[in-house]
């Protein structure tokens, strides 16, 4: 959010100086227009869980997003992010990286040997939660890369 309020500062900025700029509106309406939409889509990350389903939700929009059945996660374990996974859904590593802000992740293993990031400033709660809605134990040894513990 930081990151896309100062990408918005700097605009506001150009605005006030178009005259000695000379950016056509248009464009300029078109980039703030994206900076907003950038806003609303990646303002939060929420997750939930019920009964037979993991849902990664972004924004208030609620997409785009991560689904998956209960019964395909093998376990999930808390991590922590380097500095250089960065924000948003990109590919690591160590899977695709779901992420809205800081370093605190969950890696939640699959059965079927893949896996995802979910960036969360409580990895421990949230693991925890997806381990004890399995119905079963975890099984953790499908889990690669999770070797950077939590603070």
């Amino acid at each position: 959010m930081a990151a896309l309020a100062i990408g918005l500062a700097i605009m506001l900025t150009v605005f006030g100086n178009m005259t000695r700029v000379q950016i056509p509106m248009i464009n300029f309406v078109t980039l703030v227009g994206l900076f907003v939409l950038l806003f609303l889509v990646f303002c939060a990350l929420t997750t939930e869980i019920d009964g037979e389903e993991f849902r990664a939700r972004f924004g208030v929009l609620g997409w785009p997003g991560k689904t998956c059945e209960l019964r395909e996660i093998a376990a999930a374990v808390p991590t922590k992010l380097t500095w250089t996974s960065g924000w948003g859904i990109r590919i690591t590593t160590r899977g695709w990286l779901f992420n809205v802000s800081g370093r605190g992740a969950v890696i939640v293993g699959l059965m079927s040997g893949k896996q995802f990031l979910i960036g969360t400033d409580e990895p421990v709660e949230l693991a925890d939660a997806i381990n004890q809605s399995l119905g079963r134990e975890p099984v953790f040894t499908l889990i690669r890369g999770a070797g950077i513990a939590p603070e």
